[in-house]
């Protein structure tokens, strides 16, 4: 055995264990059972066990079930440098600190929960640009609904200032069959 394979012997012995994956605990009852049928009660837990493995550059941590563990230990780069050890490097990846727009402590969220939107938990994006990208590729639908109450909002300021520009008793140059129904729901 060389020495390489020696300290991935060593990392795999000492590496720290991590909570088992799904929330199954023992003895949890899964249900109550009825008159034909008894209870089901969780007895027994077994799997090969998950330990933590941190990326030797960013300090990433994740989970490794032990039977892959090996296998990622033995992951290079192209430099020749390892991906992964299981001894905690001591340093994380730098996190944001903007919240999905979505966020249950978001400014906005008891608007949202009036329009049925979900909540989102998100909270370390790293720019403003990042909080956007995220609700376009997560939240669609979400951000959608969120952009055309914008839009709509922003044409109706510039209703607005265009009728405090005109002056109120002088009618406007152009009326959109909107703004004619707006004026009229406003008489």
């Amino acid at each position: 055995m060389n020495e390489n394979d020696k300290l991935i012997e060593e990392m795999i012995r000492d590496a720290d264990k991590a909570g088992e994956p799904g929330g199954l605990k023992k003895k949890q009852v899964l249900s109550e059972g009825d008159d034909e049928t008894p209870p089901s009660i969780v007895s027994e837990i077994s799997s090969a066990e998950y330990v933590w493995i941190y990326d030797t550059r960013t300090g990433d941590r994740s989970k490794c079930n032990r039977n892959m563990l090996m296998q990622h230990l033995k992951k290079k780069r192209p430099d020749g440098s390892t991906v992964f050890t299981t001894k905690d490097p001591g340093f994380r990846p730098a996190q944001g600190k903007h919240k999905c727009l979505l966020h249950p402590d978001g400014p906005n969220r008891k608007h949202y929960d009036e329009l049925g939107l979900p909540v989102c938990k998100k909270a370390n994006l790293a720019s403003p640009f990042q909080v956007r990208r995220h609700m376009q590729k997560r939240h669609k639908q979400e951000w959608a609904t969120i952009e055309e109450e914008r839009i709509e909002a922003e044409k109706q300021e510039e209703r607005e200032f265009r009728q405090q520009l005109l002056g109120k008793n002088q009618a406007p140059l152009y009326l959109s069959e909107k703004d004619k129904q707006i004026l009229k729901d406003n008489k």
